[in-house]
């Protein structure tokens, strides 16, 4: 097999495994049973998301409302199976009204751009939905339940642009494509001023911002264990029935009387059946094993004594194929950091098939980590960031407080007044920020939030955790009781009580072990107490007893001997056990996305293009109270001389079509897919030059060259002259 045929084969076993297409052909069941394998373990009996700190509770259950309403757990499944195949994914949200919707996107349906920091800087994704009515949709689009359409958005910091489209779109789509696939497209105002998106690698390289699939490197290796298993299952279908060997002649056992009719034989009456003749026993046969029942004497009743009838099962799969097929799969089970269920050759015992699992433990741990705490936990956070600067708006529009006016380039004509204006409003706005900060402490601390305050509260580190609700091997009784002897064992070693408990509860924070700590440790506060008191008692006799070295002194008096500290130290480990409090952490370890100031926005919600900041080179002033450069999309609404655009509506009150939903009509709202909203993919006079195939946008850009258009001319051109001159042939005739 050829390097281009064993490639194709791999990926349609990968999108086997994906789509769970048991007809597809596929004989070899490693990856199907490493994802499943990897499921388990990553999902366990379910993900738990909550927050690493949560002072007033609120966060808490924010997050598990919002888990609920996309119903995260329910996709993790097919995500785990995404992440794993392509080796990567993105996660992104986007607020719809009073809620976020949570999506994530495959590796063939998404491009991240990034920056030289190494931020975001665009994301590019396209996804599909129907439609009930397509009346007119274009050939190969109609699906199961309605015509099939495509959304593509570009999510910038200050923009969004969806395009919807019949023809699936793609990603670097030239000139050619745009003309003849039209799309509706409108450009929507980014109200978050950041990029919700979160991309979330696997098996990521040292250096770079890739990854690559969980089976890419073992592709070779898959695709031989396949062409193996699918050669024993041909073994089996062609030897698994046995053959019948006899010394007599051919025509006295499985003769026929013609092309359709069968004439009943010895050994079709027997059971027996060649490959392209059915049997004429009205009964199946009994088995390829052995030689019961009334076979036998059936054959033998026809027989001379002479003569020597007898079947005979080939052996379908030899012993060392079988073993080397099953020792292939171990070994690539192996490889891919999982344990062969089938055919676990190094367990004798349970201890040990339980430690073996252990790598599968530790291999389900570390895709979580990519995909969970890099990947879905931190763009929760992310909507706790957007959450908390909510409060601070509303909070701000609550009390009074005015934000101040941001300056726009395109208000003043001489660059150095920008800059100044520029300058003081940096001022300002950092003192109205010290302001509001100290107005919203003010007003937590007593308690007191004014009416229409929404969001969340800032309650500083806004980093998200994820723990499992249950492991795959549940502990016994014998378990906790050991677990909890050796947290007996660290507290009378002086460990206090919450380093203890990670033994016995190792899935909770330290907060909630805080939590759990909120009795009466009686026996802990009992052997204190004694020991208190042993020092008391030991001090009271040290007054009494004389100094050997100075018998007029007592031995209390050696400043050598002092047992004060050990006093002080056990009433300290006493108040400690009996007092257990949570810890505050700011929100300078959780770090803030990278977004738009607040002189971008403004010229966000202005429908301006934005500007990263009067210091950048790209900044110069065009003498037409214009700007030229800046790193911001204009997103279809250019300046000109300086005139303000109309401010575009933020995708929070805009109805995107949600990937993969059925909807009762089409949102490009016209007859057409497509609309043909733009004025370049309509061709003048509704007439269409060439022919049919070369318009259809899957075809477009294979004529070779910049000048379609003109050889298409051309061609209608060189056409016409023949029709003309085969006209003038007839008339002379």
């Amino acid at each position: 097999m050829s390097a281009a045929p064993r490639s194709e084969r791999f990926r349609q076993i990968l999108e086997s495994a994906r789509k769970r297409d048991g007809a597809s052909g596929v004989d070899t069941m490693i990856v199907s049973s490493h994802l499943s394998q990897l499921r388990l373990f990553m999902l366990r009996q379910g993900l738990e998301f909550y927050p690493s700190q949560d002072t007033f509770g609120f966060r808490k259950s924010f997050i598990a409302q919002l888990v609920e309403e996309n119903e995260i757990d329910a996709r993790l499944e097919g995500v785990i199976d995404d992440f794993l195949l392509d080796g990567k994914g993105l996660f992104y949200f986007r607020p719809v009204r009073d809620s976020y919707r949570i999506m994530w996107f495959s590796k063939e349906n998404y491009r991240a751009y990034y920056d030289a920091a190494g931020g975001l800087e665009e994301v590019e994704l396209i996804y599909s939905f129907q439609v009930r009515e397509g009346l007119a949709a274009m050939p190969g689009t109609m699906g199961e339940q309605g015509s099939m359409r495509y959304v593509k958005l570009k999510v910038r910091k200050d923009t969004i642009v969806e395009s919807i489209s019949s023809e699936k779109p793609s990603f670097d789509q030239g000139v050619v494509q745009a003309i003849y696939s039209p799309a509706t497209t409108r450009t929507l105002r980014n109200s978050l001023g950041f990029i919700p998106a979160i991309e979330a690698f696997n098996n990521m390289r040292s250096t770079g911002m890739d990854a690559t699939g969980e089976f890419d490197w073992l592709a070779e290796h898959i695709v031989v264990h396949d062409e193996i298993v699918k050669n024993i299952r041909a073994n089996i279908t062609f030897y698994g029935n046995p053959t019948l060997v006899s010394s007599r002649p051919k025509h006295d056992l499985v003769e026929t009387g013609g092309d359709t009719e069968l004439r009943p034989t010895i050994s079709s009456q027997a059971g027996f059946s060649a490959m392209g003749r059915p049997s004429t026993r009205v009964s199946q046969p009994l088995g390829s094993g052995g030689v019961g029942g009334m076979r036998v004497p059936r054959i033998i009743a026809n027989i001379e004594a002479n003569d020597r009838v007898a079947y005979i099962t080939p052996d379908a799969v030899s012993g060392d194929q079988n073993l080397y097929a099953k020792q292939y799969r171990e070994e690539i089970r192996s490889a891919l950091g999982g344990v062969d269920e089938i055919g676990i050759s190094t367990g004798a015992t349970a201890y040990e098939i339980k430690s073996l699992y252990g790598r599968v433990a530790t291999t389900a741990a570390r895709k979580c980590r990519g995909l969970l705490t890099y990947g879905l936990c931190k763009l929760l956070g992310l909507i706790i960031y957007h959450e908390e600067q909510i409060f601070r708006d509303s909070f701000a529009a609550a009390i009074g407080m005015e934000k101040p006016e941001p300056p726009l380039r395109e208000q003043f004509q001489d660059g150095q007044q920008f800059v100044q204006a520029v300058q003081m409003f940096e001022q300002a706005f950092g003192g109205y920020m010290q302001a509001l900060d100290q107005k919203i402490r003010e007003a937590v601390q007593n308690e007191q939030l004014p009416p229409g305050v929404v969001g969340l509260i800032p309650d500083g580190d806004r980093r998200i955790e994820w723990r499992w609700k249950g492991p795959v091997f549940e502990d016994s009784t014998e378990d906790i009781l050991n677990s909890s002897i050796v947290v007996r064992n660290l507290q009378e070693l002086g460990v206090n009580s919450i380093e203890a408990l990670r033994y016995l509860f190792p899935d909770k924070t330290d907060e909630e072990r805080s939590a759990m700590l909120s009795g009466y440790p009686f026996r802990m506060a009992q052997a204190t107490q004694q020991s208190i008191g042993t020092f008391l008692s030991l001090i009271q006799n040290m007054r009494q007893i004389p100094h050997p070295q100075a018998p007029d002194l007592p031995m209390l008096a050696d400043p050598r001997l002092d047992l004060t500290p050990y006093v002080y130290r056990a009433l300290e480990f006493l108040k400690r056990e009996l007092t257990y409090a949570g810890q505050y952490n700011d929100s300078t370890a959780s770090g803030d996305p990278a977004g738009l100031d607040p002189i971008e926005r403004a010229r966000a919600e202005r429908g301006l293009p934005a500007i990263v900041g009067p210091q950048r080179p790209s900044f110069v002033p065009d003498g037409t109270g214009g700007v030229l450069g800046g790193t911001g999309a204009t997103g279809g609404q250019p300046m000109a001389g300086g005139v303000q655009q109309p401010g575009r509506e933020p995708e929070r009150d805009a109805d995107i079509p949600l990937a993969g939903s059925l909807m009762g009509a089409d949102p490009t709202g016209g007859p057409y897919p497509g609309g043909l909203s733009n004025s370049a993919s309509a061709v003048p006079g509704g007439f269409q030059f060439g022919a049919a195939d070369l318009a259809i946008p899957t075809n477009a850009g294979l004529v070779p060259g910049g000048d379609t258009g003109d050889e298409l001319r051309q061609q209608r051109d060189r056409a016409r002259e023949r029709r003309v001159s085969a006209k003038r042939q007839q008339r002379k005739f």
